[in-house]
């Protein structure tokens, strides 16, 4: 073989090496390209969906949140208690008990008798001791009462409310009854109410509030 057609054949081989050389670079590239492109889009994703997790996992933390809270007062309003006829408990300076209670049409007192103002109401009658546990002389159901004065109302069924009605000139009216401190009265509170409500088997309970709050007895 001639040294010219040698010389040819090593050049050749060269290019040719160096073809494939260059080719598998390419094809590395293209696939270091292609994974480079994948992990991109994979992190992207992950990224969008971790931008969402924390909504979802603040709603719910929201909710969690809240029914605890609603729990909790649903439990208050079942745990207050309510005192029976003959119990007694303690709102602010006084001892109260409830004694008894009775339902009538009228009320005669040693000069006056007293009747409902509306026809076919009657009175509610609720005998009540009361102790002052305070260091002064107080003024217990005042007529105009403010601050932390005590106050009186009936409740009954479904959110109905009846006020005290103050009867004047009875002795043994229990509003604006001043009492001496380590001192106790016995009185009775009066309340009109509809003959439909006397008549009634609906639970009545008396309520006795002094500023925020209160004490309950059920009288019927």
């Amino acid at each position: 073989m001639s040294e010219k057609k040698s010389g040819n054949l090593k050049w050749i081989a060269i290019a040719i090496l160096a073809a494939g050389i260059l080719g598998a670079g390419c094809g590395k590239s293209n696939a270091d390209a292609e994974t480079s492109s994948t992990a991109s889009d994979t992190e992207k994703n992950t990224a969008v969906a971790e931008s969402e997790q924390p909504e979802a996992n603040e709603t719910d933390s929201q909710e969690e949140t809240e029914a605890p809270q609603e729990e909790e007062s649903q439990q208050e309003e079942s745990d207050e208690t309510i005192y029976e006829i003959g119990g007694s408990a303690s709102l602010q300076d006084w001892t109260i008990s409830v004694t008894d209670a009775k339902i009538v049409d009228s009320v005669s007192g040693d000069y006056l008798s007293y009747n409902p103002n509306e026809e076919g109401n009657k009175y509610l009658q609720v005998f009540v001791t009361v102790n002052n546990d305070g260091k002064k002389a107080d003024n217990f159901l005042p007529s105009f009462g403010i601050g932390d004065d005590v106050s009186s109302k009936v409740l009954y069924s479904d959110g109905y409310e009846f006020t005290a009605t103050n009867l004047l000139g009875y002795n043994n009216e229990l509003h604006d009854s001043t009492i001496n401190p380590l001192s106790s009265q016995t009185g009775e509170i009066f309340f009109e109410i509809p003959g439909t409500v006397a008549e009634s088997t609906e639970e009545l309970i008396i309520q006795f509030s002094s500023g925020n709050d209160t004490l309950k007895f059920k009288i019927r």
